[in-house]
């Protein structure tokens, strides 16, 4: 009963706050999302900037729509990981809703833009990509009119927002109650074994678990951080590997599905070697 009531506790206080940001995301996206369509098809030598712009947005559905350009040739694969690794599903509203976490949050989006910016850029320069040219030249100011002149109806929003905010409440307040659970019975936040959050094999393990595409891994990285039980470089390591539904439509469409595991493989090699860096330097700051 008291893992339930702490586990219930802790959700309920992120509950109103989840609803606030998902319903603030949702008029950003209907405002600017329709537009950016179309500016990271024709972003050019600046598309790991714009790429990781959208990927910080919390919706996997740009994830998707940078696979789907990336087939057509529209954009480099530097621009393609760039969107994956700025992406973390649903794990910037909750990190949010963390009252207790909330200094992490500016460094947590500085970071993940920082990673897919300087990666995908990286990426680009040495596989020497190339896209194919964009010739609707009208599509931009069709976009952006589109864009502006919808009709926003807030109420639907706030029931879209708030039936969001019960899914996330619900794997958050299970993960809390196991992660609780598991806390107090067998020490895992003290651990100083192969996975202590002192061991630069953790961000490895934490980033092989960030590629699962649900939810519910970007949820449970993120409460594990904010418990004590991952370090934050690892929590950033994991979050950058988890591209969301992305990584389901890159193998599915995929004429060939070992060009889709490369990519993967790709993200996971950048994912875990970052959150490693981040260790190293982060422990050289604090020698």
């Amino acid at each position: 009963m008291e893992f339930l009531h702490e586990a219930l506790h802790d959700t309920i206080i992120a509950l109103p706050i989840l609803i606030v940001a998902f319903v603030f995301i949702e008029f950003i996206e209907h405002r600017i999302g329709k537009k950016y369509d179309y500016k990271i098809k024709s972003a050019g030598k600046f598309g790991p900037i714009i790429g990781a712009a959208l990927g910080i947005m919390p919706q996997c559905g740009f994830s998707i729509l940078g696979v789907m350009f990336y087939f057509q040739g529209y954009i480099t694969l530097g621009t393609l990981l760039s969107i994956f690794l700025a992406t973390s599903d649903e794990a910037l509203p909750v990190l949010i809703s963390n009252t207790e976490a909330m200094d992490k949050v500016l460094p947590f989006i500085l970071l993940k833009f920082s990673i897919a910016v300087v990666w995908g850029y990286l990426v680009d320069f040495v596989l020497k990509s190339r896209v194919n040219e964009v010739n609707d030249t009208g599509a931009e100011l069709a976009a952006t009119d589109e864009c502006l002149t919808d009709h926003f109806d807030f109420k639907e929003v706030l029931y879209h927002s708030i039936k969001k905010s019960l899914k996330i409440f619900v794997y958050m307040f299970l993960i809390n109650l196991a992660l609780g659970y598991l806390v107090e019975t067998f020490q895992i936040d003290k651990s100083v074994g192969i996975l202590g959050r002192s061991s630069y094999l953790q961000p490895m393990f934490v980033s092989l678990v960030g590629l699962i595409p649900n939810c519910a891994i970007s949820v449970g990285i993120i409460q594990a951080f904010v418990l004590g039980i991952i370090s934050f470089e690892s929590a950033i390591a994991g979050l950058c590997a988890n591209a969301g539904l992305g990584l389901i439509f890159l193998v599915k469409e995929s004429k060939n599905k070992l060009d889709a595991v490369k990519i993967i493989g790709l993200l996971y090699g950048i994912s875990a070697l970052t959150g490693v860096l981040l260790m190293a330097v982060i422990s050289l700051i604090t020698y």
